[in-house]
């Protein structure tokens, strides 16, 4: 449960991620903007508002650019109170003073348009002049504090609002963009990488697998897709082979079918031209026929069973009985064959009863085609051997022979169809069927079959053992 929430993790923990730099970005735009406004609007009401501050030894290098941000201006008044330098724009008409005008503007400030500050200060040559600032009324109070803001501080205002509102945007825009890159590379990249590859496989690029590194579920679908891919490639080179094979058992077919219909042809046409005349060689050409007739009829039954054992669907009826006494039958049936040739044959079967699933026909028809083998191609004097053994699970049929044994070239490719251990193509070699029969038989019981040459070897035999193992249930 823990590895499912994994992509769920990922994604909350972008998205803490993501919120919490949008929060640094937004208190740090906040902390900015106060600093703005506090420097450059708010800043005036607490210094370099009165002459006493402003003031300096020459008044051309009076600095007056709060007061005048309130709409105020200084005047520079000499001895006699007269105006002699402005800095600002002066909204009054006032160009010299006397004591009483200026006791009059600095003691009552009350129903005044103005606020006053005065300061004298004296010149590097000794001279006496006089600072006035003069701020109007309706933006500042008796105590000097901000009461509103006027129109140069307003368009300052909404200019501190606009970089803060460009510089949040640019902030904003940079965030999600490295989020969104963050998070492609964690999921939309790998995810395009899977879209590539099952296209590739869409297209018959079988061999291409994924190698990226990913969160847990899209290294899982990596995972399976990778065996997905490997499967699918197997099982197109197992298609193509199986295609390479038929399409040499077509051939092989052919020829097999050919070379007796072609000596049954011509048996029956010099019968009928009445070119044997001696009753016996009539005979044995009859018997020939016969024979010929025979080994086609066992060929084709050899294709029609093959051809059914192949389909996928093949319909597979079992029933559970005795494998020990359906051997012991078997072993019976062909201990006759066996002895004619003078083969040695053996046998060894458990006397208790083995019950098991098993479609009895069938089973006959492979133990019967491995028996069959070893009686058709191993020399007089060969001993073959037939045994059952047994375990919890599954039990094994073993057909072995110390005879001539099978070429090592041919021993991969032994259940192949049309390969005969001889590698002859006589006419009385079989269908070259038999094994590959055997295969499907055993493989429809969910069973399998090997090949173990050497087992008895001795200088002048290798012989050849099968395997057969089949589930007790």
């Amino acid at each position: 449960m823990t590895h499912r929430n994994k992509l769920f993790n990922l994604l909350i923990k972008n998205y803490v991620f993501f919120s919490f730099t949008l929060g640094l970005i937004m208190f740090g735009l906040l902390g900015w903007l106060a600093y703005q406004l506090d420097r450059d609007i708010n800043s005036p009401r607490l210094e370099n508002l009165t002459a006493s501050e402003i003031v300096r030894a020459d008044f051309q290098e009076i600095s007056s650019e709060a007061i005048q941000a309130l709409g105020g201006w200084v005047e520079i008044l000499n001895e006699e109170l007269k105006v002699v330098y402005v800095q600002g724009k002066k909204l009054d008409r006032m160009t010299a003073y006397t004591e009483k005008d200026l006791n009059a503007l600095l003691s009552d400030l009350k129903d005044k348009p103005y606020m006053a500050s005065f300061a004298p200060f004296t010149t590097d040559d000794g001279r006496t002049f006089h600072a006035l600032v003069k701020i109007p009324a309706q933006y500042i109070g008796a105590k000097y504090e901000l009461k509103d803001l006027n129109n140069g501080q307003n368009e300052m205002f909404i200019k501190i609002m606009l970089q803060t509102l460009v510089i949040f945007i640019i902030l904003f825009t940079l965030n999600v963009y490295l989020y969104s890159r963050w998070t492609a590379a964690k999921i939309t990249n790998p995810l395009g990488a899977v879209a590539e590859a099952i296209k590739n496989v869409a297209n018959g690029r079988y061999h291409k697998r994924l190698n990226i590194k990913a969160n847990h579920e899209i290294a899982q679908i990596q995972d399976h897709f990778n065996v997905m891919a490997d499967r699918l490639q197997k099982t197109e080179q197992e298609k193509k082979r199986l295609e390479a094979n038929k399409q040499r058992m077509l051939v092989d077919i052919s020829h097999d079918l050919k070379t007796p219909i072609t000596t049954i042809h011509g048996y029956v046409e010099a019968l009928q031209l009445g070119l044997i005349h001696d009753e016996e060689k009539r005979q044995k050409t009859l018997d020939l026929i016969q024979d010929k007739t025979k080994l086609v009829t066992s060929l084709i039954e050899d294709v029609f069973e093959l051809s059914k054992l192949e389909l996928a669907d093949y319909p597979m009826v079992t029933e559970v009985s005795d494998i020990a006494e359906s051997l012991r039958e078997i072993a019976a049936e062909w201990y006759g064959p066996f002895e004619d040739k003078e083969i040695i044959f053996e046998y060894s079967i458990p006397e208790h009863v083995i019950n098991m699933p098993f479609n009895m026909k069938l089973i006959y028809r492979a133990i019967s085609n491995l028996l069959s083998n070893a009686l058709k191609y191993n020399p007089a004097g060969t001993r073959v051997s037939l045994e059952l053994l047994e375990t919890s699970d599954e039990i094994e049929i073993i057909v072995a022979d110390n005879g001539i044994g099978i070429a090592e070239d041919l021993q991969d490719k032994i259940f192949d169809a049309f390969v005969r251990g001889d590698q002859s193509r006589r006419s009385d070699g079989g269908s070259g069927l038999g094994l590959t029969i055997a295969k499907h038989i055993i493989e429809k019981h969910r069973g399998r079959i090997c090949l173990d040459a050497g087992q008895d070897s001795t200088p002048s035999r290798s012989g050849t053992m099968f395997r057969i193992t089949l589930p007790k249930k």
